[in-house]
């Protein structure tokens, strides 16, 4: 039996992060974990919308953003955190089931203390998970083994938004999951593996993220299991457009939704689940 791929991996400690780092414990040797603390990394933070965004975007698209995030608050709160429960019931979603894993938890995910952890443990690969963007100094201690899971089909839908804009652009063929090196840009890495996402016209901004993620989750599996092979193949798409994009707002969001079902009804039939 082939040995096991020696991982440090930075996540978030989302319910569905914990639930990726406990899945690929049965695949590849995790050494190493890096958390950041802090709101600023929560998945919606108002504050950090509101802070970080008004002198870029103006306040109107900044309010039409927050909007949004009050909105699933109220509204789509609880049936994201029921789906949540079932879409990651395999594994533990609160606490990290293998025990003797070296944890460091810091504020600044690109902090001199993360690039000497990876140092010191020398893995074989960084695996990351809803981090922010790396700075130079991390991927530098990686040594260009570091792969990302992003809740995306890059590089159309780059960015943390890509379980939403292919509906509102109207491809929703092109919702999906991709396995990529980590570079300097924002979803720009050499892809590893890709894969599309199935769903059904009434699955939330938060239960398409989810289908995303476990999909992502199978293909870093995958990825992991076999890590020499799909990275001699790791290649750059040219041939379609290119585009990150930014938050949606209420009023796109409830578009979105809008052409989804009214697509839906047309076809007589649901989407597939």
């Amino acid at each position: 039996m082939a040995e096991k791929i020696r991982v440090v991996i930075l996540a978030t400690k989302l319910p569905e992060d914990i639930w990726l780092i406990n899945t690929l414990a049965d695949v590849c040797q995790i050494e190493g974990i890096v958390f950041p603390t802090g709101t600023r990394y929560r998945e919606y933070g108002m504050v950090h919308v509101l802070r970080k965004r008004i002198p870029r975007l103006g306040l109107i698209k900044v309010a039409n953003q927050a909007l949004l995030v009050l909105y699933r608050r109220l509204v789509e709160n609880r049936r994201d955190k029921k789906a949540a429960k079932e879409f990651f019931s395999s594994k533990p979603t609160q606490y990290i089931e293998r025990k003797g894993i070296d944890i460091l938890e810091v504020l600044d995910i690109n902090s001199d203390r993360v690039r000497s952890f990876i140092r010191a443990i020398a893995p074989q690969l960084v695996v990351v998970s809803g981090a922010p963007l790396l700075k130079e100094c991390i991927l530098e201690a990686a040594e260009g083994r570091m792969i990302n899971l992003h809740p995306g089909y890059a590089p159309q839908y780059r960015g943390r938004y890509g379980s939403f804009w292919p509906i509102y652009n109207k491809e929703p063929d092109l919702v999906g999951a991709t396995i990529h090196f980590v570079d300097k840009g924002v979803d720009t890495g050499r892809i590893l593996l890709q894969g599309k996402v199935e769903f059904n016209p009434d699955d939330t901004l938060g239960t398409i993220t989810y289908r995303q993620h476990k999909l992502g989750t199978e293909l870093l599996v995958r990825c992991l299991q076999d890590f020499e092979i799909y990275a001699a193949s790791a290649y750059h798409k040219t041939d379609c457009p290119d585009k990150n994009y930014i938050a949606p707002g209420l009023t796109h969001y409830l578009k979105g939704r809008s052409w989804l079902k009214k697509r839906s009804r047309a076809w007589k039939l649901p989407l597939p689940s």
